[in-house]
């Protein structure tokens, strides 16, 4: 499982300083690892608040799932060379995922080779960062890979906090306490030949996360 790894000598050793100040830092709170398989392909799908998202997703993993991580990122912005790229793919293993169809080629053919795999692929399916905080839409793009390979384990995954430590229109990172919510494995289904269920796909993950996020309701109500 080397295709997707960085073969650049900082990987060897950056990823791992990089895990202890984030949670030196960040300080996660992190519940439901124990649902992240610890063999084979599963897509980490979350919401998406901020930069450091996947810095702090990445650090929340066990280390087995780190081992094999790759983190989908918008081509647009991560993959136009200078140190937003170099540092993507040291310490993440990113790949470029197109927000549209120009040119002709899938936009998730990178993801959907890691899968084939056995990566562990985080992914963003609203697309963009939300501007307050709310979940937005599902893109169709997590249901068309749902189809291409099912019985892959989806991981619901709820981000909280990440908007104070690195808001948009922030550089530097602040030093603010952030929870991770692993949810239970789902199986969504979805025909690979029919839109729709794609889309249906996408809204059935997005509910899981909304759920993770809903606060417990006290005892008697």
């Amino acid at each position: 499982m080397s295709l997707y790894k960085s073969r650049h000598v900082a990987a060897r050793f950056l990823p791992g300083l990089f895990v202890r100040f984030v949670q030196i830092y960040a300080r996660p709170a992190v519940e439901g690892r124990e649902h992240i398989p610890i063999e084979g392909a599963c897509i980490i799908a979350a919401n998406h608040c901020s930069h450091a998202d996947t810095a702090v997703v990445f650090a929340s993993l066990p280390r087995h799932a780190r081992e094999r991580f790759v983190a989908a990122a918008a081509q647009d912005y991560f993959f136009q060379g200078g140190p937003q790229q170099f540092a993507s793919r040291v310490l993440f293993n990113a790949i470029p995922v197109a927000r549209d169809r120009r040119g002709g080629q899938d936009p998730l053919r990178h993801a959907a080779r890691a899968l084939r795999e056995g990566y562990v692929l985080l992914l963003f399916p609203e697309g963009t960062r939300s501007p307050d905080g709310t979940i937005g839409p599902f893109r169709a793009g997590i249901g068309k890979l749902i189809a291409e390979f099912p019985g892959t384990p989806v991981i619901p995954t709820y981000i909280e906090g990440t908007t104070r430590v690195m808001p948009k229109g922030v550089l530097i990172p602040r030093p603010f306490k952030v929870h991770v919510y692993f949810g239970e494995p789902l199986y969504p289904k979805a025909h690979p030949r029919l839109r729709a269920t794609w889309q249906s796909a996408a809204d059935e993950v997005r509910a899981a996360i909304i759920r993770l996020g809903a606060p417990e309701p006290a005892v008697g109500e």
